[in-house]
């Protein structure tokens, strides 16, 4: 079994503060960057194989996929709201912009089909209770399989209070 500790500032690669590929981690299909953008920054994404997500953590911004652009309210924080986020499918090219800066995770996973880039909205987020106490924890389930459709990617947030 593999090291599933990642140290901060170990595994990044400009624009990048982290980024696990399948083939830095040693899997075979998924992967996580998050980006940094400055006020006014933007960075190209080349999804190549695999199918992404653009989910802010902290900010907004805006997502261009060929001739479309998706505007995404973002959020203060993670601890803040459930948000909003855009799917960008396999062998495609994005750019995100940010006019106030932020920070973005980008899931990702290896797929076969390719969907159409896409808007998630926040409302359409279903959000789990689960545990008591210590071991309770809010699950948003972004983009579960019962959530919004992808070809592989399976993703979620899980917040613990304490």
């Amino acid at each position: 079994m593999g090291d599933f500790h990642v140290r901060q500032g170990t595994a990044a690669s400009p624009p990048y503060e982290l980024q696990i590929t399948p083939a830095s981690a040693g899997w075979t299909y998924c992967g996580l960057a998050v980006l940094r953008l400055a006020p006014g920054e933007s960075a190209v994404v080349q999804t190549a194989l695999a199918e992404v997500l653009v989910l802010p953590l902290s900010g907004g911004c805006e997502v261009t996929c060929g001739d479309e652009t998706l505007g995404l309210q973002g959020r203060a924080g993670v601890f803040d709201a459930v948000c909003d986020f855009a799917y960008v499918p396999r062998d495609a090219s994005a750019t995100i912009s940010s006019k106030a800066g932020g920070r973005f995770a980008l899931p990702s996973a290896v797929c076969r089909r390719r969907l159409p880039f896409r808007y998630g909205p926040a409302e359409t987020v279903p959000v789990e209770l689960r545990g008591a106490g210590q071991a309770s924890r809010q699950v948003n389930n972004f983009c579960t399989p019962d959530a919004f459709e992808t070809d592989k990617l399976i993703a979620c947030e899980v917040l613990t209070p304490s």
